[in-house]
Formats: structure tokens, C-alpha cells, sequence
């Protein structure tokens, strides 16, 4: 099911929204983070009506998103110049996801620093397309165009834990929207699985993206993406995430804790 038909099977239910989890989107036996991720903008805007820029994420995967999910939103303040939304989704009787969103307008700012561009790298070209699913990936990144554009890959025993990758939406409708890159924006692999030699089960605990880009259009959907580990230990990993579009403009930062079970 593409992206942008799955948020428009969501139906209504009084001050819910209802969505059946397709396994096409699933990373085991829960949904994709990103995915869920942008289940809760989804519903925080269509139940509480906030239509201002997204600025800001805080998203934290506190169970499995399963088969039948149900979102709820509340719109915690509305000021004159930025609103925060609590969107919370629930699989199964029990808590999966929690969101905080921050929403303002563009204004005025008195100082002004401009993000470092990205490195220079090759254009992104299909022929050099991943297929992690074949290689035992989880079967929500077929959802995705990934071409490698430096670093590592994973379980490739890397003495540097930092991926670089080219990646966008195989449904041309779900590029340049605060949706679409909120789903595309935790697609990397952890960047600590580059230093494994074997498959590790991994599973992210927390994530928080703000975006700093106005524009989020790209060239044909093209998002880089560079990830990487900053400490691994005692089973979880810590790290800083980066997303530029195709011009070497920064589009947003995160940063990821991932637990990791071996």
C-alpha cells in the first residue's frame, strides 16, 4: 500500500482516528517508526485542525504498533505564534506511540546562521539502488528508493559507525510534505549496525527531528541522509542524524536512541 493511500484509509471514529496496520509497512511485528511517526501528524492535524509548519518532533516508541491502531490528539496550547500537540497511538488496548509536535509560521529573526552545506557526493543513481529486504532487512524499506553515498552499510564490521545514504519515497505523492519526510526521515538502518559483523535485532526507543528547511521540496524526491553513532554501550546506541535535500541545503536534524539486543 502506498503512503499516501494508507493516512487516506484512516477513518474517523468520534475523537479517534482508526487505521489498520498493512504488513507491507512493518518492521517485525510493528509498524515502521517513521510510519507511526507520521500517523501522528496525521491525526494531530486532522483532529485538532492545526494547519502551521511542523517545526519540531519528540516521538517516543513506548510499544508495538500492530494490526488495528487507534490515534487520539490534544492540542496541549495554541499561542499566537507556535502550537504543541500531544498525539498519542495505542495497538491493541496498550500504548505504541507518543508524540509531542511543535507547530509555528515563519517570522523575522534578529540574528541569522546559516547550516554547513553537505559534503559533496555522487548523484544518486537507481543502478547502485540497496535491496536490504532480500538481504534480510525489514520489509517496510521496499517502500523506499535507498542508493548508497558514503560511510558503511550495515554488518559490514566498520571501525566508524556513519552511514551516508540517498533515499526517497517510491510514491511520488508523498515527496516534499512535513508527512512524507517525517516517514522517510528514520529510514537508515541504526548507524551502530555498521560495526557489527552479524545481525543484530535493533529497535528505536526514542527520536526527535526539527526541521529547519521552509521548503522541503527536492529534486525528484531526494533526500541525503547521513547518520552516526556516537556511543555504544550497554545495549543501547546514541546518535545525530542529518538530512539535506538534493542541493546540499539542510532540511532538518535528529537525533536516535536505539536499543539493540545482542
Amino acid at each position: 500500500m502506498l503512503f499516501t493511500d494508507l493516512l487516506a484509509a484512516t477513518t474517523r471514529d468520534s475523537d479517534a482516528l482508526r487505521l489498520n496496520a498493512p504488513d507491507s509497512w512493518k518492521q517485525d511485528r510493528t509498524l515502521y517508526g517513521g510510519l507511526t511517526s507520521s500517523v501522528a501528524l496525521h491525526a494531530a492535524r486532522e483532529l485538532t485542525g492545526e494547519s502551521r509548519k511542523l517545526r519540531s518532533a519528540l516521538i517516543s516508541f513506548v510499544g508495538p504498533s500492530a494490526d488495528e491502531i487507534l490515534a487520539t490528539a490534544q492540542l496541549l496550547r495554541s499561542g499566537r505564534t507556535a502550537a504543541t500537540v500531544r498525539a498519542s497511538l495505542s495497538s491493541g488496548g496498550t500504548s505504541a506511540t507518543e508524540a509531542l509536535l511543535t507547530f509555528s509560521d515563519t517570522r523575522d529573526s534578529a540574528v541569522l546562521c546559516e547550516p554547513s552545506p553537505a559534503n559533496a557526493v555522487t548523484a544518486p543513481d537507481l543502478a547502485n539502488a540497496l535491496d536490504l529486504a532480500a538481504k534480510g532487512g525489514p520489509v517496510f524499506i521496499r517502500n523506499f528508493d535507498i542508493v548508497p553515498a558514503g560511510g558503511s552499510i550495515p554488518m559490514s564490521g566498520a571501525s566508524v559507525p556513519e552511514m551516508t545514504w540517498w533515499a526517497r519515497h517510491k510514491d511520488p505523492s508523498a515527496r516534499g510534505s512535513d508527512l512524507g519526510l517525517l516517514c522517510i526521515g528514520d529510514v537508515l538502518p541504526p548507524a551502530a549496525l555498521t560495526m557489527a559483523t552479524k545481525p543484530v535485532a535493533v529497535s528505536s526507543v526514542t527520536w526527535m527531528i526539527d526541521i529547519v528547511a521552509d521548503d522541503l521540496s527536492t529534486e525528484d524526491g531526494w533526500y541525503l541522509f547521513r547518520s552516526s553513532a556516537e556511543c555504544v554501550r550497554g545495549g543501547f546506541s546514541t546518535q545525530d542524524m542529518s538530512i539535506w535535500n538534493s542541493e546540499g541545503e539542510l532540511v532538518a536534524k535528529g537525533r536516535q536512541t536505539v536499543t539493540m539486543f545482542g
